[in-house]
């Protein structure tokens, strides 16, 4: 005699119930919307920390720029000499057309030009771009009343993603006597 041993899943009239097969509408709603918040928080972090990488970027170059522009008029570029090698009686510094030209030993010279925002050399090497404002102005010694040096001024401005940024270095260099 073959006893049928009582399905523990069969109910007690003998049909077996409807397990959950997923998640209801509302379960699946919820969840989306729970993915959209993390999804818009995560795209909002990363947009920011873009918008960082780039303000830092900008920085840093028209920091480097304008920081080699003053080093190229000072030490010199290749076989120049720089404005540390210059004696006293060779420098001459002029004002053309809202810039400035500072010309010093045999014909070497840099010139700031407001309308391209470029400082030059005496051969038209560009020395640095994206200048938008510049000064070169001499100093004199006190007692002799003669030009011993010069002061100068760069000011290097880049734009990047709609925001502008301003990068400003200025040294004095003392000629040779």
């Amino acid at each position: 005699m073959n006893v049928a041993k009582p399905n523990p899943r069969r109910s007690s009239n003998g049909f077996t119930p409807q397990r959950d097969a997923g998640f209801t509408l509302a379960e699946a709603l919820v969840a989306m919307g729970i993915g959209v918040f993390v999804v818009a928080g995560m795209l909002q972090l990363y947009m920011g920390f873009l918008r960082a990488y780039r303000d830092t970027t900008s920085l840093r170059n028209t920091s480097s720029r304008a920081s080699l522009a003053l080093e190229r008029m000072v030490h010199g570029i290749g076989g120049n000499a720089g404005l540390l090698e210059a004696p006293v009686s060779s420098v001459v510094v002029t004002y053309p057309s809202s810039g400035w030209l500072c010309a010093y030993t045999n014909n070497l010279s840099f010139q700031y030009t407001p309308t391209t925002k470029l400082i030059t050399d005496q051969s038209g090497n560009t020395i640095c771009s994206g200048v938008i404002a510049s000064s070169l102005s001499c100093a004199t010694n006190t007692v002799g009343g003669a030009t011993n040096g010069c002061t100068i001024s760069v000011t290097v401005s880049e734009s990047s993603g709609g925001r502008s940024f301003t990068n400003v270095m200025n040294t004095f260099v003392q000629f040779r006597n």
